[in-house]
């Protein structure tokens, strides 16, 4: 092989050819007076019902147009979460809503808010369908920001008042060929600006882009039974979650890889780039603050020592300088390259044992 063909190999991110595809689009801004008088009328401001109830019938109206078919309309302020599963289901709590589907076989457009309360924000979700998704996201992309500009022209939302979020996955079982799932696909895992501009789809030049993993591993009774437990300790489950931490930055060192989260709090992790580097605890949710631009350092451990969860989240975020000429497949390669060499530590057992990985890349801006 000649020396510029490894080269491109090492770019090269194989992965199961049943690797999982999800895009979204979400379009959200302020439910403001003037949009609830406009949507309610004057003389009933107060009527939510009815203000919401408008502003969804404009909304799928403008889908139908667009020949988009699966869009949600949401004015209850709960974080949105999307994630690929072969039966379609909606579930909600007091912070989140999550809305599980398949891509090629699920289509459904509702509306969700509560008609006593008055929303903070208004929320057009956008879910891509079909099978080539990540080959077809620049042309969803254009579609859905073609219906965006629609609808902000008939509810006369003024210019840079809506926040545009692209959200693409890639989620696969890190050992899926180990259990009989043969066949890879290739990915340079080049940019979305990048990626869009050979389908002539351009972004704004000031956009927000994140490029992360997470992966989740289960804490089996194998995996619990390989720490030394005192039962009649206070921190009865320190040992367990210190042995996995070690194993975790053992392997990102060996791997050279020199960031990364490791949550063991049943939160459910949202990564955002933002100018400094934060961690915090929101409800059900673990904020992740991140500047893409600057080079981040360091591995962040966080267990409540006291409890058992039922698995673990690995977050990997990407920098800027992460990215060669070819995209952020090297970049992702060091983190499977870390994942694995971590399971081997822990003796996972490959052909029964799940590591869940799902491969974010967003970008957000705004129009």
């Amino acid at each position: 092989m000649s020396i510029i063909r490894k080269r491109s190999a090492q770019h090269k991110l194989f992965i199961p050819a049943n690797t999982r595809e999800n895009q979204y689009l979400l379009a959200k801004f302020e439910l403001t007076d003037e949009l609830v008088k406009a949507y309610a009328g004057s003389e009933n401001p107060e009527n939510y019902k009815a203000c919401y109830e408008k502003m969804a019938q404009d909304f799928f109206e403008i889908c139908a147009e667009m020949e988009l078919e699966s869009c949600q309309f949401v004015a209850n302020d709960k974080f949105i979460r999307v994630r690929y599963s072969p039966e379609r289901l909606t579930s909600q709590t007091e912070q989140q809503i999550l809305f599980l589907y398949s891509p090629c076989y699920h289509f459904n457009s509702s509306s969700y808010y509560d008609e006593n309360k008055r929303a903070k924000k208004i929320k057009l979700l956008f879910l891509a369908n079909g099978r080539d998704i990540r080959a077809n996201s620049a042309h969803f992309h254009k579609k859905v920001e073609d219906a965006i500009a629609k609808f902000s022209a008939k509810a006369k939302l003024t210019e840079g008042a809506v926040r545009i979020c692209d959200h693409q996955h890639l989620t696969f079982d890190l050992f899926a060929k180990e259990k009989g799932h043969d066949g890879t696909q290739a990915h340079k895992l080049r940019s979305i600006r990048n990626r869009f501009k050979v389908d002539e789809v351009e972004v704004p030049e000031i956009i927000d882009a994140q490029n992360y993993a997470v992966v989740t591993m289960p804490v089996t009774r194998r995996i619990r039974e390989m720490a030394d437990i005192d039962t009649t300790a206070e921190d009865l489950y320190n040992p367990l979650y210190t042995m996995i931490s070690e194993a975790f930055i053992n392997s990102a060192k060996e791997h050279n890889l020199n960031n990364g989260y490791m949550l063991a709090n049943d939160l459910v992790p949202v990564v955002r780039s933002q100018d400094d580097e934060s961690l915090s605890k929101d409800g059900e949710l673990y904020r992740i603050g991140y500047n893409p631009k600057q080079e981040i350092c360091g591995y962040t451990c966080k267990w409540s020592a006291k409890k058992l969860v039922d698995s673990i989240q690995f977050v990997f975020v990407a920098a800027e300088s992460d990215m060669t000429s070819y995209g952020y497949g090297k970049h992702f390669n060091q983190i499977l390259a870390t994942i694995r060499a971590m399971a081997a530590k822990l003796d996972y057992v490959y052909d029964t044992e799940t590591m869940s990985v799902r491969l974010h890349q967003h970008i957000g801006f705004n129009k």
